[in-house]
């Protein structure tokens, strides 16, 4: 399994847009295709630190997320969407360890 993580903030003004966006193209765009494991989505809790969102999404392998990205329905969502949005910066994640308690 691998985790594919992007951190954004949304553009100034752009505020309503982007919530249109979440129930229309962006309604969930990952869900959608197979590979997919689970998504996670998270809000900074501090008003105005950098990014505001951080999406976690979980894929069986790296292949997965190639098609995905290589998708055009993605693309077209992906185009919309940093339209509205700025700072955008991902990463590719494999577990190393984990502790629960």
């Amino acid at each position: 399994m691998i985790t594919f993580e992007y951190r954004f903030d949304i553009l100034p003004g752009k505020g309503k847009e982007y919530q249109k966006y979440l129930a229309r193209a962006g309604k969930d765009i990952w869900l959608r295709f197979s590979g997919v494991r689970s998504v996670r989505i998270y809000q900074s809790m501090l008003g105005g630190s950098s990014p505001q969102r951080v999406v976690q999404v979980d894929l069986d392998n790296l292949a997965a997320l190639e098609k995905i990205l290589a998708s055009p329905e993605f693309r077209k969502a992906k185009e919309t969407f940093h339209g509205l949005v700025t700072n955008v910066t991902d990463s590719l994640l494999t577990l190393v360890s984990e502790q629960k308690r």
